[in-house]
């Protein structure tokens, strides 16, 4: 053999040799794809209460969504909605940006305080609304239009139209006024089974998120019990913020129990890292949860001892580990 087909024998060699390299590379990454694919299918399903990182998500909303999949969340709440939009995304943009990374958007944060609307009689809101529509209205609609403004009206319809548009299961409020009288809490349960019909005609769920103020007793009872009472029970769902709850003083493997058909989702929050301030029984409250079937579990993240992006996927592992995880 001369030089030079040694020379090539040795070049095709060394391509062979290489490609087998690339092949076994290849191998690899389409194996260590197919494991976390895997573990993603039979992981619990956590997911992240996006505003825990507002920050990034207004700056790279494709590249945080990516980073919180990686971390091993698998659906988002989303939040900052403004007029069709959250993060400055429009709702089909982020709905997207959230499959290429592996997540579900389950639902989304959308508040609107109660506006009393102008006092009209039956008869001006029927000429009002056929005027608009060109239909008669009955009593019950007439008490809507009175009820609702036509802009609070407008305002739900194009949120409740994002929210779909995202693939939400439900929708989330988490507002109410400081000042509360019987009158408030009497127009907010009107107002929350109005939204919830509006909803509910979309296929989505709305739901209230109650805060410590809601959760604290007011005499003989809180805002939240009044609330879970008085409310089209199926119109109106809540969400449990173990944060909130716990700062109240309120029994929260208890509530689990007592109200586990009207609690759409849990919202695991601490005093800062989730599972961090040993304040707060998370083992206790996944292991009631998974008892009461709640099946839609948050990791919720407002105070930030390092960057919100190390202290939300240290949340997460925090709860990975716990006794009552099951992977």
């Amino acid at each position: 053999m001369d030089r030079l087909g040694f020379f090539k024998k040795g070049l095709s060699s060394m391509m062979e040799a290489a490609q087998a390299v690339i092949g076994l590379k290849q191998a690899a990454e389409t194996f260590t794809e197919a494991v976390d694919d895997a573990l993603r299918d039979v992981s619990p399903g956590f997911g992240l209460f996006l505003p825990s990182v507002d920050a990034t998500m207004y700056d790279s909303p494709s590249g945080t969504l990516y980073e919180v999949g990686q971390m091993g969340y698998t659906k988002v709440e989303a939040g900052c909605y403004i007029n069709g939009t959250a993060y400055n995304v429009k709702a089909e943009e982020l709905l997207q940006m959230a499959k290429s990374s592996g997540l579900k958007i389950s639902g989304l944060h959308l508040n609107k305080f109660y506006e009393k609307a102008k006092v009209v009689t039956t008869t001006e809101a029927d000429d009002a609304t056929e005027e608009a529509s060109g239909e008669a209205v009955g009593e019950g609609n007439a008490e809507e239009a009175t009820f609702l403004s036509p802009a609070i009206t407008a305002w739900w319809e194009k949120a409740l139209d994002s929210a779909k548009a995202m693939e939400c299961r439900y929708v989330t409020m988490s507002q109410f006024p400081e000042e509360v009288s019987a009158q408030t809490i009497e127009e907010y349960v009107q107002y929350f089974n109005l939204i919830g019909e509006m909803a509910t005609e979309r296929g989505l769920l709305f739901s209230f998120h109650p805060t410590k103020a809601e959760y604290q007793l007011r005499g003989e009872s809180s805002i939240f019990e009044e609330l879970i009472e008085r409310c089209d029970k199926e119109r109106v769902w809540f969400v449990l913020d173990t944060f909130e709850a716990h700062n109240a003083g309120l029994d929260i493997c208890g509530t689990i129990k007592q109200h586990a058909k009207r609690i759409i989702a849990l919202h695991l929050h601490d005093y800062d890292i989730v599972g961090e301030s040993e304040k707060i029984d998370f083992n206790r409250i996944l292991s009631q949860a998974e008892q009461s079937k709640i099946e839609e579990v948050f990791i919720e993240v407002r105070s930030y001892p390092l960057p919100p992006q190390h202290c939300v996927e240290r949340s997460l592992r925090n709860v990975e580990i716990l006794d009552s995880v099951k992977i």
